[in-house]
């Protein structure tokens, strides 16, 4: 057994992470001796890649769904969509729906590993009965992007009934934890 493999023998693949092949890893300088090891670690990489990451960042199949938050309350900001760890997805479509009579207005960040919250949308008015797709309304333009544990898609709502209002995340996953 080489080095590398009786480092990680005590872990499987569902908790193997980056950060531990990284340490174990480490420096390897490529003489006749570090073959051996350098052949491991390939093995290994190879292993948890077609776990966690088997389409090489494309979509993996069968991993589509929608995500919903029904917002509780004013003015406070709420998670709407935060992908559990080792979890990338990508956002293929965000709604918002007004299923009140009277006029929402929202605000939706994306929240990075900080708690940092970035303004993607102020004072978006929803009029009663309506559903918004943030990704296809030309006015907002919205593109396709990832999110991850560490970059989370929140909102508040800063007036109206947040009982009322109600966000749809759709993602595939490119990578699952």
């Amino acid at each position: 057994m080489t080095e590398i493999r009786n480092q990680f023998k005590s872990q499987d693949l569902a908790t193997l992470s980056a950060a531990s092949i990284n340490t174990v890893g480490g420096r390897i300088f490529p003489d006749d001796a570090a073959v051996p090891d350098l052949q491991a670690l390939v093995a290994i990489l190879d292993a948890w890649r077609s776990v966690h990451v088997p389409t090489y960042g494309a979509p993996i199949p069968g991993t589509g769904d929608t995500a919903v938050h029904q917002f509780e309350l004013p003015n406070t900001i709420e998670t709407v969509y935060a992908p559990a760890t080792g979890e990338v997805a990508s956002v293929q479509m965000i709604t918002v729906q007004n299923a009140g009579v009277g006029t929402i207005v929202l605000d939706l960040f994306l929240t990075d590993a900080d708690g940092t919250n970035i303004d993607v949308l102020d004072n978006l008015n929803i009029g009663a009965g309506l559903v918004v797709n943030l990704m296809t309304n030309a006015s907002l333009a919205f593109p396709q992007f990832y999110a991850d544990e560490s970059l989370q898609i929140r909102g508040r709502v800063v007036t109206g009934t947040p009982g009322d209002c109600y966000a749809k995340v759709n993602y595939i996953l490119t990578a699952q934890g």
